[in-house]
């Protein structure tokens, strides 16, 4: 993986793995995110709490109503990005995909994201928890990487 500033966005280097990798990732957290905007509650699984945070722990008829007039709008913004870095994956020939400014900071939040779900998979909560060694660690810290040299670009 490699990303390069360019005057009008970034030019982001992967792998045909990294490729495979990154949109096996996105296929699964729009099934996570889809189960969200079917559902709409709290989820069975802990990774959709993660994305979807509930604002009033302590009071569920607010959360609830909190929900009710924010939910879709997070469901449509979170597809949107995913989908975004989903197209760019599958437009771009070869290694090098050319991306705008203003996509390329879409790509943050989905990132995060992913790394969030993966961090839930994991058990990390907090920034100084151990990871484990194994394949799935290896995928939280290059999501990290590539999260990091994209902000590193566009900074």
């Amino acid at each position: 993986m490699r990303i390069e500033p360019e005057i009008t966005g970034v030019l982001i280097e992967l792998t045909p793995m990294e490729r495979r990798l990154l949109a096996a990732l996105l296929a699964q957290y729009d099934e996570l995110v889809h189960e969200q905007a079917d559902d709409g509650g709290p989820g069975d699984d802990p990774a959709i709490d993660r994305l979807f945070p509930n604002a009033y722990p302590d009071d569920p008829e607010a959360a609830a109503e909190f929900r009710t007039y924010t939910r879709d709008g997070l469901v449509e913004r979170k597809r949107a990005n995913s989908g975004l870095i989903a197209a760019a994956l599958s437009a771009s020939a070869g290694d090098r995909i050319a991306v705008a400014r203003d996509d390329a900071e879409r790509w943050l939040p989905a990132l995060t994201d992913l790394r969030l779900v993966l961090a839930e998979r994991l058990g990390i909560r907090d920034d100084g928890d151990p990871l484990p060694g194994n394949e799935l660690a290896e995928v939280y810290q290059w999501l990290g990487e590539l999260q990091w040299s994209l902000v590193e670009a566009l900074d």
